[in-house]
């Protein structure tokens, strides 16, 4: 179920449980009308106080006068809109945190980079697929260079990758065994 945006919360905590409820029901669902006695017998309340707090919501809900029956306007704030961006924005949080993390490591770094090198090979060879099946115009490369490209990046990107374990068992072995100082002086 979607979730009431937090820059609508601190105006909805000085307004009470009941109002946030009400706005976060219509905002969870912007594609159904509510009537105000449908909302009323849903958050056991009289009808005067639905008309109360939809009165007070009226800049967010989609309503005429002498109507009786709220949806919320997506034209003002669209709650698909908000879930997607907020998803895409985590996504890609996730991912550079991800990034980040792997890269300060040697075999992090060689998973990242196999890993490219794997991606890359995948969009030139999905190239060589588009040229050879006339999906594309003319290249001014042969279609048989992005075939030895894709190749290429597949190969190394898979052995690069297979190198990230092996270095990480070498660094366990290796870093117990060297001095701690620079010039091989202990402490």
């Amino acid at each position: 179920m979607a979730r009431v945006p937090s820059e609508f919360t601190d105006e909805f905590d000085a307004k009470g449980d009941r109002f946030f409820a009400i706005a976060e029901l219509l905002y969870a669902n912007p594609d159904r009308q509510y009537t105000q006695q449908e909302l009323a017998e849903r958050f056991d309340c009289s009808t005067t106080t639905i008309s109360n707090h939809t009165g007070e919501m009226s800049e967010w809900l989609d309503r005429r006068d002498s109507q009786t029956t709220y949806a919320w306007d997506v034209d003002v704030h669209d709650p698909g809109h908000t879930e997607t961006t907020m998803a895409v924005r985590r996504f890609y949080a996730d991912l550079w945190n991800l990034l980040k993390k792997h890269s300060r490591t040697g075999p992090g770094a060689f998973a990242l980079f196999g890993f490219s090198m794997l991606l890359t090979g995948t969009i030139v060879f999905s190239f060589y697929v588009g040229f050879t099946l006339n999906l594309f115009s003319e290249s001014a490369l042969p279609v048989s260079v992005y075939l030895g490209i894709a190749i290429g990046c597949v190969l190394t990107g898979i052995i690069v990758t297979l190198c990230s374990p092996y270095m990480a068992w070498v660094s366990r072995l290796l870093w117990p065994r060297l001095p701690e100082g620079p010039f091989g002086k202990d402490k």
